[in-house]
């Protein structure tokens, strides 16, 4: 599970970076996405699943999607491929090396090749301590149960942005006769 999360966390990294350089704005907005869905496969690993569920919602499923729709609306014209490391590069090195040594300073008197860390801190489970139900069943219940008819509003709305955003990236040749 630890290998895993290494995984998730190097994958998450790889795609910050390539949202910050890519000089294609719908390849940065597609490693965002990316970013949003492996924040939300680590918080799922961590079993916080109902903040899992609201980064898919709200971050991918709005904003990276109207990001998305607003970037291929305006037909941006992609630049030079040439990024001038050489006149960027050494402060930028510079001021992260800076923040990775803010990061690591807390963590200095880890050792990393144990099983268990040498902290104070006490981890319980309180999902099997007071409850055998997840938060993901519970919401499932809610929104299926109580709030349906809200559920069912919110879906048609959505539905209708999407069809409102087709519409007005959709052209239409007048030339051909039906």
């Amino acid at each position: 599970m630890i290998l895993f999360i290494y995984l998730i966390l190097f994958f998450l990294f790889l795609f910050s970076l390539f949202t910050i350089s890519s000089r294609n704005p719908v390849h940065s907005v597609l490693s965002l996405i990316s970013v949003f869905l492996l924040s939300a496969v680590l918080l799922l690993c961590l079993e916080v699943e109902f903040l899992a569920l609201s980064f898919v919602i709200v971050y991918v499923g709005a904003i990276a999607i109207l990001f998305l729709f607003i970037v291929m609306m305006l037909d941006i014209k992609i630049g030079d491929n040439s990024f001038n490391f050489l006149k960027y590069g050494p402060l930028s090195y510079f001021v992260s090396f800076i923040f990775f040594l803010e990061l690591t300073k807390p963590l200095a008197h880890l050792t990393f090749f144990s099983s268990t860390f040498l902290t104070n801190y006490v981890w319980t489970r309180w999902f099997t301590e007071i409850d055998s139900v997840s938060n993901v069943q519970i919401l499932g219940q809610l929104l299926y149960t109580y709030y349906f008819v809200f559920f069912l509003i919110a879906g048609f709305i959505l539905f209708v942005a999407v069809l409102g955003a087709l519409m007005l990236t959709l052209t239409l040749n007048k030339k051909i006769k039906i």
